[in-house]
């Protein structure tokens, strides 16, 4: 299939690295690509802004659903079938030689009879060795078939080893996504700072939020006095619920031991990416250059390697796609209503069976027919003109901003030769030259800067 493994002089079905490397790369390039397809749904239908808030959670409950009727039905996961792979156990390489020896094969030539009723002593010598022969290889295909036969049944992966690969390719994948968006929030410079929004602020959006709905509703009850009393009081009593619940989280997170942990966590856990990373990369040098037949370390704890599948395995996929299909309709035929479940049922089947086509093409179609678009739509003025970015924020400890903005916020003076920082403030070009010279930063917002940033302003008289 590749010419980096036509000759790899052991195994014909072992897949060759660059397969193994686009089959690990699919699902992680779907991820983004779903992401904004539904990112520029929702800006037409804000249904779709529940799955952008959290498409992380929708993302993965379908991937374990793709991979658990992948793993059941093909013997791999969604991206091993598209690239006609299968999973397997490595047998034990405990056979007890070809079958017969030479010895044993002519020792039951001479005590059998053959079929004309002669004995074995009215052979000749050749004859007796050209029956051997015969025999030998009569055997040893028997054996070969035989052999076959157990191995397929040994290789084949079980229900316990499907478990543990779903904990593989779906729940590690999303607590490390997790985690580096945490990081990455975490150790943001802004946020260490103070200069963007906390998780306390958004909490406390919140609570405030809540309390002027139960306010505005209360109100309302206080005015009509009809039956929906009740169900206004039981929406206030939940919302009551959920402010104690947020009120606890806020305090949760404020306690010093959260933030101790925290501090550990920042400091820790790029050592523990590095390995995560280093482990995969090291694996995947190995395989390039055949030192192991596992692509990753996952697949070594699982003791599973990858094959391609032959023409026997996709013949069988077929057999047992075709009866679980029989089996499903057979099931809903009896339930009341069968004439629309029994077509819903074919549909869904379907879809998951053939989800492998359908979703990179979905993609590729939607890629391509948003890039036709954006070609013709360059020249129209209809595009609405972007909003300035909002300023930025005072630090803890930073300078005042002067009410008149003729003042230079370093020297409290009319400014001279005005200059703007990175930040967006405007200073005497001397005063702020010498302090981001002096303290790499700005005096207002704290954040880094260097003198190359600094611009000169020219206004007009």
């Amino acid at each position: 299939m590749f010419m980096f493994n036509f000759d790899n002089g052991h195994d014909p079905n072992r897949p060759s690295f660059f397969e193994m490397l686009n089959q690990h790369q699919m699902m992680p390039s779907f991820k983004p690509a779903l992401k904004y397809i539904f990112t520029v749904l929702s800006q037409r239908n804000p249904k779709f802004r529940y799955i952008v808030n959290y498409y992380d959670e929708c993302f993965y409950s379908l991937l374990l659903l793709l991979e658990y009727h992948y793993l059941k039905y093909y013997e791999g996961s969604f991206s091993e079938n598209f690239y006609n792979l299968k999973r397997i156990k490595p047998k034990n390489n405990n056979a007890n030689g070809d079958g017969d020896t030479l010895f044993s094969l002519l020792k039951r030539l001479v005590v059998t009879p053959s079929n004309a009723g002669q004995g074995p002593e009215n052979y000749t010598k050749s004859q007796i060795l050209k029956k051997s022969f015969a025999m030998i290889r009569r055997n040893r295909a028997a054996a070969a078939s035989s052999q076959q036969a157990k191995d397929d049944l040994n290789t084949m992966i079980q229900d316990s080893d499907r478990k543990e690969s779903l904990i593989y390719l779906v729940l590690i994948p999303y607590f490390k996504g997790k985690l580096d968006e945490y990081y990455k929030r975490e150790s943001d410079p802004l946020t260490e700072l103070g200069l963007m929004s906390s998780d306390n602020d958004n909490i406390n959006e919140q609570i405030q939020q809540l309390e002027q709905q139960i306010q505005q509703q209360q109100s309302i009850i206080n005015g009509n006095n009809n039956n929906n009393n009740n169900t206004n009081n039981s929406s206030n009593s939940n919302k009551k619920l959920k402010i104690k619940l947020l009120i606890l989280i806020r305090f949760l997170k404020g306690s010093k031991t959260l933030k101790r942990l925290k501090k550990i966590f920042l400091k820790v856990y790029p050592f523990i990416s590095a390995i995560y990373e280093a482990l995969f990369f090291i694996y995947q040098l190995l395989y390039l250059y055949e030192y192991t037949n596992y692509y990753t370390p996952f697949f070594h704890f699982q003791n599973i390697q990858l094959k391609r599948l032959n023409h026997k395995d996709i013949e069988s996929h077929r057999v047992v796609i075709s009866n679980r299909r029989r089996d499903r309709i057979n099931f809903v035929r009896d339930w009341p209503g069968a004439s629309f479940f029994v077509p819903l049922v074919s549909i869904l089947d379907s879809i998951l069976d053939y989800s492998k086509y359908i979703l990179p093409l979905s993609v590729f179609i939607f890629k391509s027919l948003e890039w036709w678009y954006s070609e013709n739509r360059i020249s129209a003025p209809t595009l609405p003109i972007p909003t300035p970015p909002t300023p930025s924020k005072r630090a803890p400890g930073g300078l005042e901003i002067p009410r008149d903005k003729k003042l230079c916020p370093l020297c409290v003076k009319e400014r001279t030769n005005p200059t703007i920082c990175g930040s967006g403030f405007v200073f005497c070009y001397p005063c702020i030259f010498g302090y981001v010279n002096e303290h790499s930063k700005c005096p207002i917002t704290f954040l880094p800067t260097n003198t190359e940033q600094l611009r000169k302003i020219y206004e007009t008289v």
